[in-house]
């Protein structure tokens, strides 16, 4: 993975990030200058297929790499969906939440 998670979030319709910081920008802009330039001057130098194969690779490695912060964000939001009883609490036989109070009996 070559972004962060925490540089993006997901999009609010469709598949993808959007960036939210500015690290997130300068990544988003750097893989717009990967794929662009060499297309472009293999274009220029009159490669078209090289220029394919390249832009069909590039963009294969972006998705990839979208996948896998896609993926690193929604651990990271499962976990902390996730309850670990007794982790920080000074007494482990009392727990409380939002809506209980719970109490472990000895």
């Amino acid at each position: 993975m070559f972004g962060k998670p925490e540089w993006f979030r997901p999009k609010t319709f469709g598949w993808g990030l959007t960036p939210i910081t500015r690290q997130g920008w300068i990544y988003t802009f750097a893989w717009a200058a990967v794929l662009a330039a060499p297309f472009n001057v293999l274009l220029l130098m009159g490669k078209p297929i090289e220029a394919t194969v390249w832009i069909v690779a590039a963009i294969g490695v972006l998705i990839w790499d979208a996948r896998t912060i896609l993926q690193a964000i929604k651990k990271r939001e499962n976990d902390a969906k996730t309850l670990y009883i007794g982790d920080d609490d000074e007494d482990p036989t009392r727990l409380s939440t939002q809506k209980y109070d719970l109490h472990v009996r000895k």
